[in-house]
């Protein structure tokens, strides 16, 4: 836990001096939301329902619950569902998708069961432009719009971890593969990213330690990966003998120094 926190506290400082791309980054996908209101009665219905926020730039299945309400206020005769989908836009962070919404451009009204609008946080920039469906035949958003709550689990992990290896050693074992997994599990589906910091002994020469320390870093970022985790949020720095985990003297084995530091280091919000 020493060598844990002593990394975090460190890493923290160089982080916004570090200009680091990531390997093969991709072009992160866009937050969508989904959302679904049953007709309580006629006229009165879409007052409360039920919707899901995807967050596929995050990773592979980062999917959030939460509730609407307001959201096609003024069901008519033969409509029994509203349903809509559409792109979320300037979300940095899950809490910000609550909130009350308005129409940027007035009243948003469907015909023949179909329809588009953007909606406006009214605390935020969050945007979502929203693709509606009904299976009936015309609904309105009315003029107080719709809100939206949802609840982001708190943090309870670890913001700094260290995986170590074998001397002379890539490839990671059972206890990394684990410690990376605790990496997935807490963080995989939140707006962090993750720095991966390769470190080796101070025994060879410095050029081959970097290039160690470079391929230590890339195969954690591979199993990383393999967990479902965005390409666009896994960073690597080689470290190689420099800034070791454990200071030693020079031609000094030591298995603290064969490692590979996480870093989680938060998204910097849209304002």
């Amino acid at each position: 836990m020493r060598t844990s926190m002593a990394l975090l506290a460190g890493s923290t400082l160089l982080l916004p001096f570090i200009i680091v791309v990531p390997v093969k980054a991709q072009t992160p996908a866009t937050p969508t939301v989904e959302m679904e209101t049953t007709s309580a009665s006629v006229g009165i219905g879409g007052q409360s329902g039920q919707g899901q926020l995807n967050l596929p730039n995050l990773g592979s299945n980062c999917v959030y619950p939460f509730t609407v309400k307001g959201f096609g206020a003024g069901i008519q005769v033969g409509v029994s569902k509203a349903a809509a989908a559409g792109n979320v836009l300037n979300l940095g962070r899950i809490s910000d998708l609550g909130g009350n919404y308005t129409a940027r451009s007035g009243e948003m009204t469907l015909i023949a069961g179909a329809g588009a609008t953007a909606m406006r946080n009214d605390r935020n920039k969050v945007t979502i432009d929203l693709n509606s469906r009904t299976s009936g035949l015309n609904i309105g958003f009315g003029g107080s719009g719709m809100s939206i709550a949802i609840a982001e689990p708190p943090i309870n992990a670890p913001r700094a971890y260290v995986t170590e290896f074998g001397f002379n050693k890539t490839w990671l074992s059972k206890e990394s593969r684990a410690v990376l997994d605790q990496v997935a599990t807490a963080w995989k589906c939140r707006f962090v990213n993750i720095w991966l910091f390769g470190h080796t002994d101070s025994v060879g020469k410095e050029d081959d330690n970097l290039q160690l320390a470079t391929q230590r870093a890339a195969a954690a970022r591979e199993y990383l990966l393999g967990l479902g985790i965005a390409p666009s949020r896994l960073f690597i720095k080689a470290k190689g003998e420099d800034a070791q985990l454990a200071p030693t003297e020079q031609g000094v084995r030591l298995r603290n120094n064969r490692a590979v530091g996480i870093v989680i280091q938060e998204m910097p919000v849209q304002q």
